[in-house]
């Protein structure tokens, strides 16, 4: 009876160590429409975006998105070059930008950091991941 009640803790074990790395599948981050600012004056390379669309109604669809950007600006690195026109709207998927590597030596504005994860379309109805 010891032996078999080994066995049993063994293997719920296993299954739970299992269960616990299996891949993730968490949900993109939804949509937003947003607006291409301009470069940002703080570094080259970034540019600074402003969200048209109500992220108070879009959080709650992921885990990756802040819903403290209401109609607000952002600043991203990694949005692709042909997109990067001023006055330019696009759908775009957003998160947060963990591990943002912006350096400004004089501020006046510090917008919230975002990584563009997919662009959902910008009117031809092309959509590309990043």
């Amino acid at each position: 009876m010891r032996g078999f009640l080994y066995i049993v803790l063994f293997y719920l074990c296993l299954s739970l160590l299992v269960v616990s790395c299996a891949e993730r599948n968490d949900p993109a981050p939804a949509c937003l429409q947003a607006e291409v600012i301009g470069p940002d004056n703080c570094q080259s390379g970034w540019y600074v975006l402003k969200l048209l669309d109500n992220a108070a109604a879009t959080a709650s669809q992921s885990n990756s998105y802040i819903g403290q950007l209401h109609e607000g600006y952002v600043t991203t690195h990694n949005l692709p070059g042909e997109y990067r026109q001023p006055g330019r709207r696009l759908r775009l998927s957003l998160e947060v930008d963990d591990e943002p590597t912006q350096v400004c030596e004089a501020v006046h504005v510090i917008y919230p950091t975002v990584r563009v994860v997919r662009v959902c379309g910008d009117g031809g109805g092309a959509e590309r991941d990043i």
